[in-house]
């Protein structure tokens, strides 16, 4: 028999050993996504924070971090004096006993709560994170609990002068400071999202930025009783989350704190024009926009965005001008085409509103407006099938499109379905139930169909609603309706 050297035999036996250590430590199996969901969202909680007097001041999600320690983003806690963590999915609610770090530079903050039995979610290494990577979302959208939603890693970007990972799945209001996790269930970033130039851009901040806060974690402070100083930063977030909400003045109120605060902020000048835009103060709106491109001559979005006011103030030409700029600045810039399109479209040139919405489309595949657009635009051709198949597209990227349905009941209206065009009628209503147009709309399918006196309730709902709304375009329309079907 032949006999090994020892020493060999020694080192065999150490390189063995370290090669089923480090198996052991690489080879935790990618749990399947039932399972990441179950795991996550029991360590979930849905955040509502108040001011001194008790008004709510902002929500947002959070995850525990180690059993009596919750993470969630520093904008959703900024200047409250109380707060409380719900567990998704139960009634059990903890009382906020205060913070024991926060990090307003990467928007991160630990809560303390009395809990029991809560399994808190592994940190993973943000450093391994690969673009295209699979990673999942866990939040309270909307105040709606316990949502898990899917995406990819789509970049990593120096956001406000920290690493920031990209993403494609999709934040909204409620879900900020919720976990971002890996396919083996490590949290691997904190949720937050921005708005630029009117586009929703979802991130989440590297877990390892969070791994640095636990280890400056120190005993429970109080949470502020409104006298700390908030960030022009943390107002801007904030601006953010009541835009997503549709609550456009609130979300001016804070941007104007953002703006008091960094007198230069591009950005808030920028997003706060898109919200007087969508209040319909289209001249303030285009002020705003002239001052972000005064601070950043570069400004592509700010470009494009004062495009679609002026287009709304019936300024088309100026308004495509505007948009070609944004394009020569940012040629990959899906905003500017899109509003070109608006443009062209409302001055007659629906073939080549149609070109623009298609690169905005293949610019950004999931660009629910820009379907809906192209499907105004088909519709306005003739092409009533596929304008109806732009607008199926538009409600699947974003089931609550009010508008998408209402466009959708004027297509099938047009081909004789009125049933079925009352029936998204409906739906925008439902969504939106200060919608006059789409009770106009319904009101003139009922008609056809010889339902009048539905159709009459329909025309003064929308009259009163126009009223309210000061909407004198939909207010005329609506009186115009009554006095046919007398």
């Amino acid at each position: 028999m032949k006999y090994q050297n020892s020493s060999v035999w020694k080192l065999s036996l150490a390189t063995l050993a370290a090669f089923l250590l480090c198996c052991t430590i690489n080879t935790a199996p990618a749990q399947n996504v039932p399972q990441i969901a179950e795991k996550t969202l029991a360590a979930t909680v849905y955040l509502e924070m108040k001011d001194s007097t008790g008004k709510t001041l902002a929500f947002g999600s959070g995850f525990f971090v180690r059993e009596n320690l919750i993470a969630t983003n520093y904008h959703v806690i900024a200047g409250a004096a109380s707060g409380t963590a719900k567990l998704v999915g139960k009634d059990t609610t903890y009382k906020i006993k205060g913070f024991t770090a926060t990090d307003e530079t990467n928007d991160l903050a630990l809560l303390k709560v009395t809990a029991y039995g809560i399994k808190p979610l592994p940190l993973g290494n943000s450093t391994d994170v690969k673009i295209g990577e699979t990673v999942y979302v866990a939040g309270n959208p909307m105040g709606l609990e316990g949502t898990f939603s899917d995406g990819i890693i789509s970049s990593r970007r120096d956001k406000y002068t920290k690493e920031r990972l990209q993403m494609t799945a999709s934040i909204s209001p409620g879900s900020s400071g919720g976990s971002v996790l890996n396919s083996k269930g490590e949290v691997i970033g904190v949720a937050y999202a921005t708005i630029e130039g009117g586009q929703n851009l979802n991130f989440a901040i590297p877990a390892n930025y969070l791994k640095t806060l636990l280890t400056l974690s120190k005993p429970a402070k109080p949470l502020a009783h409104g006298n700390q100083t908030v960030s022009a930063e943390t107002y801007f977030l904030r601006g953010n989350m009541m835009y997503e909400l549709k609550r456009y003045q609130e979300a001016i109120v804070a941007y104007n704190k953002a703006i008091q605060r960094k007198p230069d902020y591009a950005d808030a000048y920028n997003n706060r024009g898109v919200a007087k835009g969508d209040l319909g103060q289209y001249f303030a709106a285009i002020s705003d926009y002239d001052k972000a491109i005064q601070l950043k001559p570069d400004e592509a979005t700010a470009y494009g965005n004062r495009g679609l006011a002026k287009s709304n103030l019936g300024e088309h030409i100026a308004a495509i001008r505007d948009c070609d700029k944004a394009i020569q600045l940012k040629p990959d810039e899906a905003t500017a085409y899109n509003n070109r399109g608006i443009a062209k479209h409302r001055l007659g040139q629906h073939i080549a509103a149609i070109s623009d919405y298609d690169k905005a489309i293949q610019l950004k595949p999931d660009y629910a407006d820009a379907y809906n657009n192209r499907g105004g635009a088909k519709h306005r051709l003739g092409q009533h099938i596929a304008a109806i198949s732009d607008y199926d597209k538009a409600i699947q990227l974003k089931p609550d499109y009010a508008m998408a349905y209402n466009n959708r009941g004027l297509t099938k209206r047009a081909l004789g379905q009125h049933i079925t065009a009352i029936s998204d009628y409906d739906k925008a209503i439902q969504l939106r139930p200060d919608y006059a147009d789409a009770y106009i709309n319904r009101g003139v399918s009922k008609a056809l169909l010889n339902r009048k006196w539905e159709a009459k309730q329909d025309f003064q709902a929308a009259l009163r609603l126009a009223e309210k709304a000061g909407d004198d375009n939909a207010k005329a329309r609506a009186e115009k309706a009554l006095q046919i079907l007398e």
